[in-house]
């Protein structure tokens, strides 16, 4: 091989080693990024368990269920459920925040150190007692919730669910009504309580008149500022409005309308005229 097929054998060649040596130090840098976060829990999950040790006995302040109750919608009080994020959108206690114990990295970064906390796991555990002391340990006043959300339960204390619109049990708790029953029953002299529950920037750019903006997102903490008349329910999407009104059947509150139409619908059925509505009936037949 002369010196000119040398050379342009190293123009193949090294190309194709850049790209390889590239790909490599990409795969390294998202793999230590991966051992990075999973030692930092280890590390944290570690020094829980030393200081267990160093205490001997796990030492929590237990909360009763009948005590958690009375503490719902508490502001100096933050109810945290720790268990996985699936679990929780299932079931919950009301106002309760959901930090998973499998991220505790994050989760404890968004604990309120200004408020009393409680521990909510699925059922009595070591790692949510070993979290509850070591929150104690950190200086705030943890108590951990005796039994879990499965005896919470079982004592037959009331829990938020998701809302399932294909569910038989969700669909009692909500009365779905189309944007023409809303108007006729309006006409007929009955009054609703608007509820507007789609995201507040979405509201500040069109609503219907007289209406209130509270969000899917924020309805379980917004019980005392809830209309005392009918609630009518409503969204661009009206699945949302329905998993709105099985929360709030969910949190005691009964008499709930939930528009199966969309705003859209809604807000045009409501805005025509039923002069023109009947010219046109006429005029068609």
């Amino acid at each position: 091989m002369n010196y000119t097929d040398d050379n342009k054998q190293r123009k193949i060649i090294n190309p194709i080693s850049i790209g390889i040596i590239l790909i490599t130090l990409i795969v390294s840098y998202f793999l230590w990024q991966t051992f990075d976060e999973k030692r930092k829990i280890e590390k944290l999950e570690e020094r829980l368990i030393e200081e267990k040790k160093e205490a001997g006995k796990i030492n929590v302040e237990l909360a009763s269920s009948a005590e958690v109750y009375q503490w719902i919608g508490n502001k100096s009080i933050q109810l945290i459920d720790i268990r996985n994020s699936s679990e929780y959108k299932i079931k919950h206690i009301e106002s309760s925040i959901n930090l998973p114990l499998d991220n505790l990295t994050e989760s404890l970064a968004k604990i309120n150190k200004s408020k009393k906390i409680v521990i909510i796991d699925k059922e009595d555990s070591k790692e949510g007692k070993i979290l509850t002391e070591h929150l104690k340990n950190q200086g705030l006043e943890s108590k951990y919730l005796n039994g879990g959300i499965l005896d919470y339960a079982r004592q037959n204390y009331p829990l938020i669910t998701t809302g399932n619109p294909k569910d038989i049990t969700d669909q009692m708790k909500v009365s779905l009504i189309t944007a023409e029953q809303i108007k006729e029953k309006m006409l007929k002299g009955k009054i609703f309580a608007f509820i507007d529950t789609r995201p507040n920037g979405i509201f500040k750019l069109s609503d219907i008149a007289g209406s209130k903006n509270i969000p899917l997102e924020t309805i379980e903490t917004s019980k005392n500022i809830l209309p005392s008349r009918t609630i009518l329910l409503y969204d661009a999407d009206p699945t949302r409005s329905f998993q709105a009104g099985v929360k709030l059947y969910d949190m005691g509150i009964s008499n709930i309308y939930s528009c199966s139409d969309n705003y859209t619908t809604l807000k045009k059925v409501l805005l025509t005229n039923n002069t023109e509505k009947e010219s046109t009936n006429n005029n068609q037949k």
